[in-house]
């Protein structure tokens, strides 16, 4: 398993380090951390090809480039790593959206949760990412990674993706229920949506990183922000 830390300040990655070792011993994974100092440092090194991780700890304040900036330059690159944010959840979770953060870890509580963190990420990294449905005579198996959100016009499931979209005959809450633990949020009776895919949130309506507009019905609301505020820790 490959991580960066990308934090300006040494001494906490340093810390941030040892913790993530001392973690290993306890998660029986094999690590390989490297560490940068800037936003644009991390970048030059992806844009060089010399790396690609699994986990990314980055740091929000930073001179230069800060870490929102930094993890949407990412992002337009393809890069599809899962992203903890080193800062308060309160102030960027939103913000946090537009980039898919997986998880926030406020600094001076990294030695109590990071273990929660790093279960989470290896979970998430671990499972099996596939959906599969029947289509006609046909079965198809589409990445999970690759789902956007489920809609449902009576008995008929559309699925979307970024390029396409599938349908098939199913109900929308058989299908929540094969994907239950997280991954997935109800918003409507119709709408079942990717939570890492929702850029902003807002009323009765939200926003995927796509552009794509979805509406939240009373009935899910308070679900709807409780899962996408508090979408910290394990």
């Amino acid at each position: 398993m490959n991580i960066a830390i990308c934090d300006d300040e040494k001494i906490f990655r340093k810390c941030l380090r040892e913790l993530l070792v001392k973690d290993n011993f306890a998660g029986g994974a094999d690590i390989r951390v490297e560490e940068f100092e800037s936003g644009e440092a991390l970048l030059n090194a992806c844009e060089k090809g010399t790396a690609r991780y699994d986990i990314l700890f980055l740091d929000i304040r930073m001179p230069g480039l800060d870490g929102l900036e930094t993890a949407r330059a990412l992002r337009q690159k393809g890069e599809k790593c899962l992203i903890v944010f080193l800062s308060s959840l309160a102030e960027y979770a939103r913000k946090g959206y537009e980039v898919r953060a997986f998880r926030y870890l406020l600094k001076e509580e990294a030695e109590r949760e990071l273990g929660k963190v790093m279960e989470a990420c290896r979970k998430e990294l671990g499972e099996e990412r596939w959906f599969s449905f029947a289509q006609g005579h046909e079965t198809y198996r589409i990445s999970l990674e690759d789902i956007l959100y489920f809609e449902s016009k009576k008995r008929l499931i559309l699925l979307h993706t970024e390029t396409e979209s599938y349908s098939f005959y199913q109900k929308l809450d058989e299908v929540e229920g094969e994907l239950e633990g997280g991954r997935f949020l109800r918003c409507h009776r119709s709408y079942l949506v990717q939570e890492r895919y929702v850029r902003s949130w807002k009323g009765n309506s939200l926003w995927l990183t796509d552009g794509t507009e979805l509406p939240i019905s009373r009935g899910y609301e308070k679900e709807v922000n409780r899962r996408l505020m508090l979408r910290k820790g394990g």
